[in-house]
């Protein structure tokens, strides 16, 4: 934990340019209204960190102008509030202790180091990588929340996580469905992720969502196999066991189960916190930034999460002497590496934010 008795902005003075840029920033984003306020703050727990992502949590106030002034103040790297409402936010514990009231509904996309990229640290991030957390996104709500559940995109809130993922909140503008799904239990929670991983699929009788899915599959990747029997049948192990080519059909089936990379915890964990909408993950220093679904498909977060006033030419830029060799990064269209001397405020926060071993010439 970050030990407060501790100045370090005075023995770190990287730390100290780096907390100013953070204030900036949320001073900006408090202006323009970007940075989410907890519905029902009272009942919300916060959470922050510094040079880890939680330095501490079970953090309440009372109201918003509160809760902004104590964010001005700390100017977090790592901003989160709880997902649950509960009496008691303030006491340490689980749900049993602090009371649970209800709890949203949240997915977590959190993609890795994919076969396509090309940097060789699997903490960095890329154009391949994030594409696919997009695609991920896409499947999760075109082929499972919309289809299945009958929500629409006006249901959904979509967030950029401000690294490899994305946050997608359930919402429904329906008050008696969000009441409902808000007071689901940690089970009927669990059931649910469990269904869209997968993980309760039933060859002995395919329901209708999973057929059409994993038909889709078929007659795109491996159009030879013939899916007739399958339309026609949802006894799916009876067919298959009869197959000569048994595992190729099941290795597609198991491809089709295996395309999220989803958090299970974000979804099971009673008192699970996730990222504040508006703020700025303290590992790439991009925004937690949401997105209109129609906006979907066009977001670059390495253009559209990158803060303006962190990356423009007439801005401050650092002298650094980087000593340790690096990948790519293209930040707006402009490619970073350890042979930059100078660099902007955004790329200083994303190699500060991985613990990169450099030298920053003019801070004081």
């Amino acid at each position: 934990m970050f030990n407060e008795n501790i100045n370090i902005e005075e023995i770190n003075p990287l730390f100290n340019e780096i907390k100013k840029l953070y204030r900036q920033y949320f001073e900006y984003s408090i202006k323009r209204k970007w940075l989410e306020v907890p519905a029902d703050i009272q009942y919300r727990e916060i959470g922050y960190g510094y040079l880890k992502k939680v330095d501490d949590r079970n953090i309440v106030f009372n109201n918003e102008m509160d809760y902004k002034k104590w964010v001005l103040k700390k100017s977090p790297f790592h901003l989160y509030k709880s997902l649950t409402y509960t009496e008691l936010p303030e006491k340490k514990g689980g749900a049993s202790q602090k009371r649970l009231i209800k709890r949203e509904i949240a997915f977590d996309i959190d993609v890795h180091m994919t076969k396509r990229c090309t940097h060789k640290d699997e903490g960095w991030i890329c154009e391949h990588c994030l594409e696919e957390a997009k695609n991920q996104t896409h499947i999760l709500i075109d082929e499972f929340l919309i289809p299945d559940f009958g929500l629409s995109p006006k249901d959904l809130r979509i967030v950029f996580s401000g690294n490899r993922g994305y946050h997608i909140y359930l919402n429904p503008t329906d008050e008696e469905i969000k009441n409902t799904i808000e007071h689901w239990s940690r089970y009927q929670r669990r059931y649910f992720i469990e269904y869209i991983l997968g993980k309760n699929l039933n060859l002995n009788i395919v329901g209708s969502g999973w057929r059409r899915r994993i038909l889709k599959q078929f007659k795109e990747k491996t159009p030879k196999l013939g899916t007739k029997q399958f339309e026609k049948n949802p006894n799916w192990k009876a067919i298959i066991d009869k197959k000569s080519n048994a595992n190729k059909i099941m290795d597609r089936i198991n491809y089709t189960k295996n395309r999220l990379e989803l958090d299970e915890k974000v979804m099971e964990d009673d008192i699970r916190l996730l990222r504040t909408i508006g703020s700025l993950h303290g590992y790439t220093g991009f925004m937690v930034k949401e997105i209109k679904y129609h906006s979907l498909e066009v977001f670059n977060p390495l253009n559209h999460a990158v803060f303006s006033k962190f990356h423009k030419k007439y801005e401050k830029y650092y002298v650094v002497k980087i000593n340790q060799k690096l990948d790519d990064l293209t930040i707006n269209g402009e490619t970073y590496n350890h042979k930059n001397t100078e660099i902007p405020p955004s790329y200083l926060l994303f190699l500060f934010g991985h613990n990169i071993d450099m030298e920053v010439k003019n801070i004081q």
